[in-house]
């Protein structure tokens, strides 16, 4: 669907970890624009891709050499915004069920979440048996000013083999 973006949990029953296979039940679709009448609106995405170095073990003295140990993993974070978030909107509740749900399932056991942004698939992902986004954090942001608006902030971290991930992605 062009022009909007997606947030999907993978089912034990699915039969891949593509977003149709996740059912509309467990999917949270983004407007790439700003919210008008419904719907939910991605502001922002921050991706970390982070590498692990090693502190220096000699404070007091001369440092070593530099300890790359490559890479660490990467993180992204989402912010965007729901219209109507009164008890009619369903995907805080189903963000809700999802952070409190197991991070793994058969299947999938390095995550079962995936993300698709259109208009930057750099780090999209649909789940494998060996790799998946993993639901870390969901933050809501109420702003009396807003009626009936609530801001979200998730986080969702590369679990199983990042560096095949990557490859697969074109990195």
């Amino acid at each position: 669907m062009a022009g909007q973006s997606a947030i999907w949990q993978v089912q034990t029953s699915a039969a891949n970890g593509t977003e149709a296979t996740a059912t509309s039940g467990n999917t949270i679709l983004f407007n790439e624009t700003p919210v008008v009448s419904s719907g939910g609106v991605i502001f922002t995405t921050e991706f970390n891709v982070r590498n692990s170095i090693a502190e220096n073990p000699k404070v007091s003295g001369d440092g070593n050499e530099v300890q790359d140990m490559g890479l660490d993993g990467i993180d992204v974070q989402v912010t965007g915004m729901f219209k109507d978030s009164d008890a009619s909107n369903t995907s805080i509740t189903e963000l809700m069920s999802w952070i409190k749900a197991a991070k793994t399932t058969t299947g999938y056991t390095q995550g079962r979440f995936g993300l698709r942004l259109d208009d930057f698939p750099y780090f999209n992902m649909v789940p494998t048996s060996t790799y998946g986004y993993v639901l870390g954090n969901v933050q809501f942001v109420r702003d009396p000013n807003k009626v009936n608006k609530v801001g979200i902030v998730l986080t969702l971290r590369v679990g199983g083999d990042v560096s095949a991930w990557l490859t697969a992605n074109g990195f």
